[in-house]
């Protein structure tokens, strides 16, 4: 829910500096040598700790970091009085606190607008995705002419029993990849409402077994998002820099890739979970154990060989550009061009969660809402660029479009042809025929 949702995005956020907490309240003191009437350590109802100080003075304690909740700045300072007669007073003065209270809630608007974002961007993107993984479906029917795929390569053919339609396919292999990315982000968004709905802090605290269940199954989705992307950077670099045919690449190759590495990552990572950090339905981290690192290093090593790759296509690409502007040339740079959006809004988003805005107000606003808006419309950024401004997806569309409206019109010509009533007392000029004479 939208508490769970702000917990997430306060991930990294959060950092909590306790003054003393190495040694008690009661062995603390502002003076070495206190003669006389003296107050002694205490702690106040919201948790700082009052040293032993002496009477008559003034003590100057930090705000708390952290209470009911709030983080406080703790650059400002609350008072409290030791009186003449070796007591503390009643009334502690947190009125320089009290600004950084108000802020505090003012930032609870923006996670807000943060969770809005984020139920707004998952809807668009599932919507937009579900749209791509149907158009994929229903066009990879094989086809009676031959396609060829980003690479240059051309798609096979396959007999089909509407052959003689003309009906144009987009089955090979690069586009096979697309539908599987897109399927994987399906299937990510899908676990994304299952845990938003799910997950109460209550289910949390009792860290049942469905809830750890739903947390792996929604970890392995986004790892499989990394590894389908890793298969677009495998087949470029194949296609572009190696220079070999795509017809030597086979689909279960890079089915093995996309859905069947992401899996022992996930298994070992739950088994370190449940030895390990088995608590809150593993979701975050306790301080010390690195067991989430299991399937977050080998999503970072996809994301860098992937940069690698683009590297060396971007390289190679260059060369050919200077030497040629062949359709061919033109289909890469296509594909390169969406691979190179694609990237960054994958890796970009992800790395920003290690790094930490400070205590500036405007630097966290524009981290959450950064932040918020690109893991939520990644799905949307995947079908537009893999899909819908596909030119083989566009063509075959725009195909079965026309052919749809032929044979509409055909039907309508024929039904309106059928529904003429024809009658004796109406004959045509054109029907009669010139008699012989005898």
């Amino acid at each position: 829910r939208e508490g769970h949702l702000q917990a997430l995005l306060l991930l990294g956020l959060n950092a909590i500096s306790a003054s003393f907490q190495d040694q008690p309240c009661e062995s603390l003191s502002l003076a070495s040598n206190i003669s006389g009437l003296q107050c002694n350590a205490s702690v106040d109802l919201i948790g700082t700790c009052w040293p032993r100080s002496p009477a008559g003075q003034l003590v100057v304690r930090p705000c708390p970091a952290y209470f009911y909740g709030v983080r406080y700045n703790t650059t400002n300072n609350g008072y409290r009085e030791c009186l003449a007669n070796g007591s503390w007073a009643a009334r502690v003065n947190y009125s320089e606190c009290q600004e950084i209270l108000s802020g505090e809630k003012k930032s609870k608007v923006h996670y807000h607008v943060a969770v809005i974002i984020n139920y707004l961007g998952h809807c668009v993107s599932l919507v937009a995705l579900l749209v791509a993984f149907v158009l994929f479906l229903r066009l990879r029917a094989p086809a009676a002419t031959s396609w060829y795929d980003t690479a240059g390569q051309p798609c096979p053919r396959f007999p089909h029993p509407y052959a003689w339609a003309g009906v144009t396919s987009i089955r090979c292999l690069r586009n096979i990849i697309h539908w599987n990315l897109v399927s994987a982000f399906i299937l990510r968004n899908a676990t994304w409402f299952v845990v938003q709905l799910t997950m109460s802090p209550e289910v949390h605290q009792s860290n049942v077994g469905w809830c750890r269940l739903v947390t792996a199954t929604s970890n392995y989705f986004h790892v499989t998002n990394f590894f389908w992307m890793f298969g677009e950077g495998c087949y470029l670099h194949t296609a572009i820099v190696l220079t070999y045919s795509t017809d030597r690449l086979r689909k279960w190759m890079f089915i093995c890739i996309g859905w069947g590495v992401p899996f022992p990552i996930i298994v070992a990572w739950a088994i370190g979970k449940l030895y390990y950090d088995n608590e809150k339905c593993w979701f975050g981290k306790r301080p010390g154990v690195y067991t989430d690192y299991i399937y977050q290093g080998p999503m970072i090593l996809v994301l860098l060989i992937n940069f690698i790759f683009l590297f060396n296509i971007v390289r190679i690409l260059m060369t050919k550009l200077r030497a040629s502007t062949t359709s061919e040339t033109i289909q890469y740079r296509k594909a390169v061009k969406a691979t190179l959006v694609l990237l960054p809004l994958l890796g970009i988003t992800y790395m920003l969660f290690f790094v930490n805005p400070g205590e500036d107000e405007v630097s966290r606003v524009v981290f959450i809402y950064f932040n918020s808006f690109l893991e939520s419309f990644q799905g949307f950024f995947v079908s537009v660029f893999y899909c819908f401004l596909n030119s083989e997806v566009r063509s075959a569309v725009r195909k079965r479009w026309h052919r749809w409206q032929d044979k509409h019109s055909i039907r309508a010509r024929v039904a309106r042809a059928m529904s003429i009533p024809t009658s004796p007392t109406r004959v045509s000029f054109h029907s009669i025929k010139p008699s012989t004479a005898v």
